[in-house]
């Protein structure tokens, strides 16, 4: 994971929001939205430009960042990109249909490259990080309220801890710092919680986090860290049960739904399969251009998908990883974040502005494209599949967004 960047090596169209006058609106229901209000609140007839102008200048202007310069040939990473041979896709389907916005439900990133600050643990409980706190928004009562303060938190360990990423699953949250500390904290129970450090490294970021299951059932989170590790951090008794190593920042790890693999990408074109009992390497893919920041297992564990800062997420047959079976583009930027469904129909995939893909994953060959504006913090299908919440993390014109799914969206059963 690099550094963030310098506003000149990222030129990014943010200064138009000047445009916006401060939002009048504090919510945006369907109704609203039917009846023809954005879905950010945003009153185009009283700007100086139209949306389609708005949007055309920052898909021109967004300056995707790339770590690489060159690529593994003899051509640029930016000129391998060009020729990447990616799928064509219709973008017209409509598998989850605007439901709520709440504006300005402040949403905040840490880091630029690390997106996964948003999580639906219910169907009636969204958590995400604002400011140094994890807030609670209830889709169902329209509310929010903070259910842990990061700053004053009672623990055997404790300093101020400067968010880089966060999980929200199974009645624990976990809460990855800046300088290899965490905070976890068991929302059931006795609410307990605990402080400490995964990382003694200066290099030890949290980039990424996510609680699994044991095949004896108990609770794990699996770390990635910027420090060439990945753990897996005991719940119940707080230690370190098995630590990876690698030869490069591991930005992702994902384990697959038998417990049988781990996948990791990192500040690498490489992406790593390992057996996780061994920790040896079963496979190493290597067709990327960039840096991956994502990688997760369909629910069947059949594929594997990939996101990297060359713009495409790739898909994979774990039977048969000598290529992937489908390329899929972005419209601007780095593919961020990457969830399937939990019925595993689709994938949806986040950039770092603007746009939210999901895609039928029966084929790939058709896709919904969510259109707004402003920086992602994170997307999140609830457990039962029927909304997808996104945070936009726009001072202005950014909130929590929830999106229902179409009830006409419904699998073929073939008997």
């Amino acid at each position: 994971m690099n550094h963030p960047p310098n506003e000149e090596s990222i030129p990014f169209y943010d200064h138009m929001f000047s445009v916006f006058p401060q939002n009048t609106f504090d919510q945006v229901t369907d109704t609203m939205y039917q009846e023809g209000v954005d879905m950010q609140g945003i009153i185009w007839s009283q700007q100086r430009i139209n949306r389609e102008y708005y949007r055309n200048q920052r898909v021109k202007e967004y300056d995707s960042y790339l770590s690489l310069k060159k690529d593994k040939g003899d051509l640029t990473v930016e000129e391998s990109i060009k020729n990447q041979a990616v799928k064509q896709v219709q973008k017209d389907q409509r598998f989850y249909e605007f439901k709520y916005a709440k504006l300005k439900e402040s949403c905040r990133i840490g880091h630029f490259q690390l997106r996964n600050l948003l999580w639906a643990p219910s169907k009636n409980s969204v958590h995400y990080i604002s400011g140094n706190t994890v807030r609670q928004w209830s889709p169902q009562r329209k509310v929010s309220k903070e259910i842990l303060d990061l700053d004053n938190t009672k623990t055997n360990y404790c300093r101020t801890i400067k968010v880089s990423s966060m999980v929200s699953k199974e009645g624990i949250i976990f809460v990855g710092g800046f300088s290899g500390d965490y905070v976890l904290h068991q929302v059931d129970g006795d609410e307990r919680t605990h402080c400490g450090i995964i990382s003694d490294q200066s290099t030890g970021i949290v980039n990424h986090a996510d609680i699994i299951t044991s095949k004896n059932g108990n609770q794990k989170v699996l770390v990635s860290d910027n420090d060439m590790k990945t753990r897996i951090l005991d719940v119940h008794s707080l230690s370190v049960e098995q630590t990876l190593s690698f030869p490069f920042p591991v930005n992702c790890s994902t384990i697959s739904p038998d417990k049988h693999a781990l996948c990791v990408v990192g500040d690498t074109t490489e992406t790593h399969i390992l057996d996780i009992s061994s920790g040896k390497v079963i496979s190493v893919l290597d067709d990327h251009h960039d840096f991956s920041f994502t990688c997760c297992y369909s629910p069947d564990g059949k594929t594997l998908a990939t996101g990297n800062q060359d713009k495409t997420t790739r898909i994979y047959d774990v039977r048969n990883l000598s290529k992937s079976l489908h390329v899929i583009g972005a419209n601007v930027g780095a593919i961020r974040s990457l969830h399937f469904s939990n019925d595993g129909r689709r994938l949806a995939m986040a950039e770092p502005i603007d746009f939210v893909h999901i895609f039928d994953t029966s084929d790939y060959k058709s896709c919904q494209v969510i259109d707004f504006f402003g920086d992602i913090a994170g997307v999140a299908f609830t457990p039962d599949d029927q909304a997808l919440m996104i945070a936009n993390s726009d001072d202005r014109v950014g909130g929590i967004f929830e999106f229902q799914k179409n009830q006409n969206d419904t699998p073929l059963f073939i008997i």
